[in-house]
């Protein structure tokens, strides 16, 4: 398969796949990305100012959605820039909500398991640890209450429901519609977080 082909299925705008690797015992594919050659624009991470040069760029590993079985990490070039208002910053990637070592869609894809599943069974599924997975809910469920239309709220209810083992199903209602806010299920037993949440909004 050739580069360019890699570059299509990856589907990361404004990147493109120079090189890539498999690793077939261990199931496992890495493609290394860089900016296309018309998206020499690099933005700083503070002010979003665009900038032609950047001060120096290293390798980072990110794990991204799974092609087939074969799990991903994808190796991107990222670039420092000398920004007048921020000084030294790294370049802001669309594909990377943070720091962490995750493709945004990646978390998107397990906070929606996070939805249906306790955040242990998502994280045996997905080979990481229970921690991890539940940080990543978290800042999927920050994006997406950043980005869910707020209707006001005057009257709460919060029901708690018992569903036999020492399991909980936690409703919360916006009493003055019919609006749900969220759900929770949770285990006493388990260790903090553990359950699964699932937002439903109207």
């Amino acid at each position: 398969m050739r580069n360019n082909e890699f570059t299509q299925i990856l589907k990361w705008p404004g990147y493109r796949v120079w090189q890539w690797a498999i690793d077939e015992k261990r199931r496992e594919l890495k493609p290394w990305v860089r900016h296309k050659n018309g998206n020499r624009k690099y933005p700083c991470s503070g002010c979003g100012r665009k900038f032609a040069q950047f001060c120096d760029f290293t390798e980072r590993e990110v794990r991204d959605l799974p092609w087939g079985e074969y799990q991903t990490t994808v190796v991107l070039e990222v670039h420092r820039v000398r920004c007048p208002d921020c000084g030294v910053k790294v370049e802001k990637v669309p594909q990377l909500p943070g720091k962490a070592p995750f493709s945004e869609r990646f978390e998107d894809e397990v906070g929606r398991r996070c939805e249906s599943a306790p955040a242990r069974q998502v994280a045996a599924q997905l080979g990481l640890a229970a921690s991890t997975v539940r940080a990543i809910d978290l800042r999927y469920l920050e994006r997406w209450d950043r980005g869910r239309r707020r209707a006001p709220v005057h009257r709460i209810g919060v029901d708690e429901i018992y569903l036999g083992t020492q399991k909980f199903l936690t409703v919360v209602s916006n009493r003055t519609g019919r609006r749900r806010p969220w759900t929770r299920f949770s285990e006493p037993s388990g260790p903090p977080g553990s359950g699964a949440r699932s937002r439903q909004p109207v």
